[in-house]
């Protein structure tokens, strides 16, 4: 028995030791351990606590955090406010760390570790401040995987292709983007020393020339990937992981002057970039469309697309609260973004005129103009229209249907064991392939209803 319990107060004190050398995957199971059998010692709760946060277990952390914050353990504060920070409440945050640094008896690593984490938190503040007004219309959910497989953009504005396959040998990561002039291409390569790197390489017949590397204002020692160019060509969107972001890859913009050389990169304001990986933003100046890829509140191995309006000049956000403010830089809600905004006016495209359609008690109503509606299939006049108003009834109903169940099939992966995502991975793929393609097809479908209709009874 004496032996037993020497032995579990030399792996206690091991933990501890590991605690304070911040390695906190070590520590873990220890602390899990004795928590079992003294789930009310203040001291084992921050540091399982602390240890569950630094794993990435933010949520499991919280109670024991809160339990050890309540008994007066001064790291408890330390944790709780970094806590807050990553569920993006930087000023409760605030607050909790200025009274943790008002503690006289605090050491002076703590003191230096708790100074770095105010500056974020101030920082943090600060950025939710400079929101940018922006209108989103639209998102799809993927898997990171297929993420660069789904860029569509306009044919002037240049194409995508995945970076890897496309140049095989070679270390690429990313989107590999071609103007569309097509005699060039731009993606993000691993460099020796450096971390991905964009780099460019002209076309030559039917192959390409060496690797040129961008300009090291662009090029830090981080991580660089998925350019765009704006049609000016001097514009260049990116996304790094440099120092000074909001954490991960965020998104990045220069301009290249007429020397050649590029401006020290500007960092994007939110919602554009967030703690989470950003991944690229698109402008597609000939759609008036902006695109978004980003992992912000998407479950593990996914991303969303979110597309936009984008401004002209940059608005940022008035007269909101805090929370108003947070929830607006996360995308908590693509319909919050329409407040204060006519969207149809926004959304309208000269040769696309805007129309609502939904669904009443008999069923869909197909909006032709501001004159006319077909509240039935019968209403038609056009029989050519009222078979295509038959296929975009069931396609719009297979797309709902499909949409539910790609969401049931994600959550079942996430659930899954390794060996049942494997199986299950082909199935959503397919799937998100079907959705995919019946969003793109039902506008075109429903101009092709609307110009029929129409047609025949504007005779």
């Amino acid at each position: 028995m004496v032996l037993v319990c020497g032995l579990e107060a030399q792996t206690l004190t091991q933990a501890k030791t590991w605690y304070l050398q911040k390695e906190f995957q070590k520590a873990l199971p220890v602390f899990k351990n004795e928590m079992r059998s003294k789930p009310k010692d203040p001291n084992l709760n921050i540091w399982y606590g602390a240890c569950l946060f630094e794993t990435g277990k933010t949520s499991e952390a919280l109670p024991y955090l809160q339990f050890a914050l309540a008994k007066g353990i001064p790291d408890a504060e330390l944790y709780m406010a970094k806590f807050l920070l990553n569920k993006a409440v930087p000023d409760s945050a605030l607050i909790v760390i200025n009274r943790y640094l008002s503690n006289p008896m605090l050491e002076d690593i703590r003191k230096d570790e708790a100074m770095e984490l105010k500056k974020t938190i101030e920082s943090n503040l600060c950025n939710l401040q400079k929101v940018e007004d922006i209108c989103f219309i639209d998102s799809v959910i993927l898997l990171k995987g297929v993420m660069y497989n789904n860029i569509r953009i306009s044919p002037d504005a240049g194409s995508f292709v995945s970076a890897r396959p496309t140049f095989p040998n070679t270390k690429s990561n990313g989107a590999a983007y071609l103007p569309q002039k097509n005699d060039r291409v731009y993606y993000g390569n691993l460099i020796a020393g450096k971390g991905y790197d964009i780099v460019a390489r002209h076309r030559l017949m039917n192959d390409w020339d060496n690797e040129e590397s961008l300009s090291d204002v662009i090029n830090s020692t981080s991580d660089e990937i998925n350019p765009y160019y704006l049609s000016d060509g001097t514009t260049l969107y990116f996304a790094s992981r440099r120092p000074g972001g909001l954490g991960n890859f965020d998104l990045y913009v220069t301009r290249q002057s007429k020397n050649g050389t590029y401006l020290f990169p500007d960092h994007l304001n939110m919602p554009f970039n967030s703690k989470d990986n950003d991944y690229f933003l698109i402008i597609d100046e000939f759609s008036n469309r902006g695109y978004l890829a980003t992992d912000r509140n998407q479950p593990r191995g996914y991303v969303a697309i979110y597309t936009f309006i984008p401004n002209t000049t940059t608005v940022f956000v008035q007269d909101k609260s805090l929370m108003e403010l947070r929830d607006l830089a996360d995308i908590r809600s693509i319909k919050a973004t329409w407040a204060g905004k006519n969207v149809d006016m926004l959304v309208r495209q000269p040769e696309k005129p805007v129309t609502i359609n939904h669904t009443d008690e008999q069923g869909m109503v197909f909006i032709l103009n501001d004159e006319f509606s077909c509240n039935r299939e019968a209403d038609f006049q056009s029989d050519e229209a009222r078979a295509l108003y038959r296929t975009f009834c069931d396609e719009s109903s297979r797309l709902n249907i499909g949409s539910v169940l790609l969401g049931k099939m994600r959550e079942e992966y996430l659930n899954s064991a390794p060996e049942d995502q494997a199986r299950l991975t082909g199935n959503i793929l397919k799937l998100e392939a079907e959705v995919l393609s019946l969003k793109k097809s039902l506008p075109q479908l429903e101009m092709q209803i609307r110009n029929k209709e129409l047609t025949k009874r504007l005779k």
